[in-house]
C-alpha cells in the first residue's frame, strides 16, 4: 500500500461538485505513466495506458459527502446543506473545512448546544439538519466575506488521517479515496499488452453516479471494475446477516446493489484471481445504495462490470475506518485478473449464447 499517496487523497477536500484537489493529485501521480490523461464534460479523470485489445476500465470515485454554504448570520455563522448521505447525529460538534473559491482553508466547527441549556426533552431529541450552524469564529457577516467565504462554497470534514495499530487507517474520505488509490496502483504497476487499460476517477457518485455515466459515454470501455466501500457490519448494534464484511477478512463484492449486478462470468474470473493470488474474498448484497457499477453497466448498450468494495466501518461521517490486509488483497487480486485479460476473455464474457 501507497500510505502516502492515500494520505493525500483522504486529506484532499473534494466533496461532490468540487473534485479539484483530488483530480490533482492524481494527474500528478499517473501524468508520467500514462499515454495520456483526459477528463469528460464534468470534469471525471481519465487516464489511458497502451492502444491495442479490449479497452478495460478500473473506476474510484474522487467526491465525498460534504455540505455547502447556503447562509452567512449576521453575527458571524455559517448555514449548510448536505451534500450526499448524512445522519444527523454523526454530525454535531465535528470540526470542518471551508473551501473557498481561491482555494483557501477556513476551519469551523458544526456548532452543538451545551447540555446545561436543554430541557430534557430537547436531549431526547436530535437536532435536523436546519437547526445547525457553523462557527469558524468570527463575530460578523462581514468578518465571514473578508475570509473569502461565500455562499456556495464547499465543506468537508476535517482532514483527520491516522494509522492505528498495527493494521488500521482512519481517515475521512475513505469513501472513496480507497478507490481512487487502488485505480492508481493498479495503473503504475499494470503492464498488460494485450488491453488498453483505463484509470478513471470519477465525479459526483455521491450525488447520482453522475460521472459515471459521462466517463463511461466518454470511454466506451468494454470490461469495467469498480472500486468502492461498503458497510463493514462486525462492530455492535449492525444486522451482521444484512451487512456480513468484516474488517481484515478481505475486499467484499457486491453481489448486486440497487442499480447493478455483476456479469457473471467475470465474477467468476475475479474469483479465480483471487485464488490464484491467496487473497482472501467476501460477498455481499446492498439494497439501498449503489456504486458507480450501476451506470457503467448500462450505458451505451452495457458492458461487463464487477464492483468490489473495501469493508469500512463510519462511513459517511468525519472519520472512517479499514484494515490495510483488505486493501492489500483488493491489489493482488486486481493486478492478477487484469494481468490475465485478453480479447478472448472479454469476447467470452460478451457472448450470451
Amino acid at each position: 500500500m501507497n500510505t502516502d499517496l492515500l494520505r493525500k487523497l483522504c486529506d484532499a477536500s473534494a466533496v461532490s461538485g468540487d473534485e479539484h484537489e483530488v483530480r490533482q493529485v492524481l494527474i500528478q501521480t499517473l501524468e508520467k505513466v500514462a499515454d495520456d490523461i483526459t477528463f469528460d464534460g464534468l470534469g471525471s479523470f481519465i487516464a489511458r495506458k497502451g492502444t491495442r485489445g479490449p479497452k478495460v476500465a478500473i473506476v474510484g470515485h474522487m467526491d465525498e459527502v460534504g455540505f455547502m454554504v447556503t447562509h452567512i448570520c449576521e453575527k458571524g455563522f455559517l448555514r449548510f446543506t448536505t451534500v450526499g448521505g448524512w445522519w444527523s447525529q454523526s454530525m454535531l460538534n465535528h470540526r470542518v473545512t471551508v473551501r473557498t473559491r481561491d482555494g483557501q482553508k477556513i476551519p469551523g466547527i458544526i456548532g452543538s448546544v451545551a447540555p446545561h441549556a436543554l430541557t430534557d426533552k430537547q436531549k431526547q431529541q436530535p437536532l435536523t439538519f436546519d437547526e445547525m450552524f457553523i462557527d469558524i469564529g468570527a463575530g460578523s457577516r462581514e468578518e465571514v466575506e473578508s475570509r473569502g467565504i461565500a455562499i456556495g462554497d464547499f465543506i468537508s470534514p476535517e482532514a483527520n488521517f491516522a494509522r492505528w495499530g498495527e493494521d488500521k487507517i482512519v481517515a475521512k474520505a475513505l469513501d472513496n479515496r480507497v478507490g481512487c488509490a487502488l485505480m492508481a496502483e493498479l495503473f503504475q504497476t499494470v503492464n498488460n499488452p494485450d488491453i488498453t487499460l483505463y484509470g478513471v476517477g470519477s465525479v459526483e457518485e455521491e450525488v447520482g453516479l453522475r460521472g459515471a455515466q459521462t466517463s463511461a459515454e466518454t470511454i466506451k470501455p468494454d470490461v469495467t471494475i469498480v472500486l468502492d466501500t461498503a458497510v463493514a457490519g462486525d462492530v455492535p448494534g449492525i444486522d451482521s446477516i444484512k451487512y456480513p464484511l468484516k474488517l481484515g477478512d478481505g475486499p467484499g463484492v457486491m453481489l448486486f446493489d440497487k442499480r447493478y449486478f455483476p456479469n457473471q462470468k467475470l465474477l467468476a474470473l475475479l474469483k479465480q484471481s483471487a485464488l490464484r493470488s491467496h487473497a482472501p474474498l467476501q460477498f455481499a448484497t446492498m439494497k439501498t445504495g449503489a456504486t458507480d457499477g450501476g451506470r457503467y453497466n448500462v450505458m451505451g448498450g452495457g458492458r461487463p462490470v464487477v464492483a468490489l468494495c473495501l469493508p469500512t466501518r463510519y462511513l459517511h461521517a468525519n472519520s472512517g475506518m479499514i484494515a490495510g490486509k483488505d486493501y492489500e488483497a483488493a491489489l493482488t487480486m486486481i493486478r492478477e485478473l487484469l494481468m490475465s485479460l485478453d480479447e478472448q476473455h472479454v469476447q467470452a464474457m460478451k457472448d450470451f449464447r
